[in-house]
């Protein structure tokens, strides 16, 4: 699975998603940093199958957009921890979520 982090999800997210042997890139690690979001979403998002952001006027807008691009935006619902906890309980939520559930521009992981 190819999977973009924005600014703000943390990189280890991204290392731990490699490890798991999907593509994961951030737009940290891809130099990207304050690209401008709706050109995000069209220029760049669209090479990717999930994209995890915590930032909701992000999300609004994508939910706003009547042909979205195939990648599916999510919101990262998990509360910030420290850096280990948040991307433990990330990785753990990743490893058991059926994508088929989430529509582009839910909230994930969602109720437990």
């Amino acid at each position: 699975m190819k999977v973009l982090l924005d600014e703000n999800v943390p990189e280890s997210v991204r290392v731990a998603l490699g490890q798991l042997g999907h593509q994961a890139d951030s737009i940290a690690s891809l130099r990207l940093k304050g690209l401008e979001n709706s050109r995000l979403y069209r220029e760049v998002a669209q090479s990717y199958d999930l994209f995890f952001t915590k930032d909701r006027d992000f999300v609004r807008t994508v939910r706003a957009i009547d042909s979205p691009a195939p990648v599916k935006v999510l919101l990262v619902t998990i509360p910030q921890e420290p850096r280990g906890r948040f991307t433990n309980a990330f990785i753990e939520a990743f490893k058991r979520t059926d994508w088929s559930l989430y529509p582009n521009g839910s909230e994930w992981p969602g109720p437990e």
